[in-house]
C-alpha cells in the first residue's frame, strides 16, 4: 500500500515543531486550511529536559523555539536534526505526510523507505520556498529573519541555493515603528524580485499589511509549505 494512504480515509499530517508541544500558534493556519485532515503535532524537544539543551555553536545555524513552560531558547539546527529524524522515523507508519514547521534547512532529514522503496512525503518550508521562487524566475531576494544571529547563516543558506539576497533581522525594528512601514522603508527602491519572510508562523494579517505597502510579491515559508501540502494531499 502506498505510504500516502496509510492513515485511512482522512489523511494524517504529522507536523513537527522544533520546540515542545503544544504550539497552537504554529498549527492554526494548518488546521484552518485543512479541516478534513487529521493533524498530529510532535515536538523535537518533547521529553528533553532544559538542562540537556546545548547552546548554539558560533558557526551553527541558530533557531529560536519555545519550551512548554513558555521559555524561549536558541538551539543549533545541527543538534535538532537528529531529534527530528528520530520522530519522523517513529511516526512514519501512521503518516500520510510529514511536515516540518521550521524555516531551518535540515537537508539531512528523510522519511524511511518502505518495503517498495517509496517514502512518505516530507515537506520542508525552505525547500518549498526554493522551488516556488525558482519556478517564478526570481533571483534577487530581500529576506527577513527573526533575529540578528540568523542573518549570516541565512545569507549563506539562500546564497548556496542560488539566490542573491539581502538579509535583515526583524528584531532590529524600532518598537515605535509599525512593521509594514519599517519593511517598506527597508526594502525601499531596491531591485529585489520578492520579499521573503524566512519564518514559519508569522501572522497572516501582518503579511497582508506588508504586501499592500510593496510593489514586489511577499512570501512566507510557512504558507509556501502549506501550498505544497495542499498539492500533496490533492486538496481542492
Amino acid at each position: 500500500m502506498p505510504e500516502t494512504e496509510r492513515a485511512g480515509p482522512d489523511p494524517l499530517v504529522i507536523a513537527y515543531v522544533i520546540g515542545q508541544t503544544p504550539r497552537p500558534d504554529l498549527t492554526a493556519d494548518l488546521e484552518r486550511r485543512f479541516p478534513s485532515a487529521e493533524v498530529r503535532v510532535v515536538g523535537a524537544l518533547d521529553g528533553v529536559r532544559p538542562e540537556e539543551l546545548m547552546p548554539c555553536s558560533p558557526d551553527g545555524y541558530p533557531l529560536e523555539t519555545r519550551l512548554r513552560d513558555g521559555r524561549r531558547v536558541v538551539i543549533d539546527g545541527s543538534s535538532l536534526a537528529p531529534l527530528l529524524q528520530r520522530e519522523i522515523d517513529a511516526h512514519d507508519d501512521d503518516a500520510s505526510v510529514h511536515l516540518v514547521l521550521c524555516a531551518g534547512p535540515f537537508p539531512e532529514l528523510e522519511a524511511p523507505a518502505g518495503p517498495s522503496g517509496a517514502r512518505t512525503p516530507l515537506i520542508r518550508p525552505f525547500d518549498a520556498a526554493i522551488a516556488e521562487l525558482a519556478a517564478r524566475g526570481f533571483h534577487r531576494l530581500d529576506v527577513l529573519v527573526p533575529f540578528a544571529a540568523q542573518v549570516a547563516p541565512a545569507t549563506t543558506k539562500w546564497t548556496d541555493a542560488g539566490f542573491v539576497c539581502r538579509v535583515f533581522a526583524l528584531a532590529d525594528r524600532p518598537s515605535e515603528l509599525p512593521l509594514p512601514a519599517w519593511v517598506a522603508d527597508l526594502v525601499g527602491d531596491a531591485d529585489a524580485d520578492a520579499l521573503v519572510f524566512d519564518y514559519v508562523g508569522f501572522p497572516a494579517d501582518l503579511l497582508g499589511a506588508v504586501a499592500t505597502r510593496l510593489e514586489i510579491p511577499v512570501f512566507d515559508l510557512g504558507h509556501l509549505a502549506l501550498d505544497v501540502l495542499e498539492h500533496t494531499l490533492g486538496a481542492p
